[in-house]
């Protein structure tokens, strides 16, 4: 006799069948999920936080602040949705449509799309 893979009741029917119902594939599927879908909600989240702070910084055409500013609002610098490197050799970053790099100064140079 067969097994259901989540609350391990015998089933009948099919050869292939792995679960007695719906409810236990649904089940076994969200558990089996659960942990991968936390970390894209973590990463996600913290984009998100991100680009929310750099909007929230960014006034029209090139912004300039301290990365200590950066710092107090939380800003993630570990966070970035791409980086590249400038014909200058100095890595930016993008978060969504926003693109931002440091000078020797710890300054923050923003710029939106």
């Amino acid at each position: 006799m067969r097994k259901c893979l989540e609350c391990g009741a015998e089933m009948e029917g099919r050869s292939d069948k792995k679960f007695c119902s719906d409810m236990c594939r649904n089940t076994y599927n969200n558990k089996l999920y659960r942990k991968a879908r936390n970390v894209i909600s973590y990463v996600n989240r913290r984009l998100a936080s991100n680009r929310r702070i750099l909007d929230s910084l960014y006034s029209d055409g090139r912004t300039t602040v301290s990365k200590s500013l950066l710092e107090e609002e939380r800003f993630d610098f570990g966070y970035y949705t791409s980086s590249s490197k400038n014909r200058l050799g100095r890595t930016t970053y993008r978060c969504y449509e926003f693109t931002y790099s440091s000078d020797k100064h710890n300054n923050i140079t923003i710029e939106k799309d």
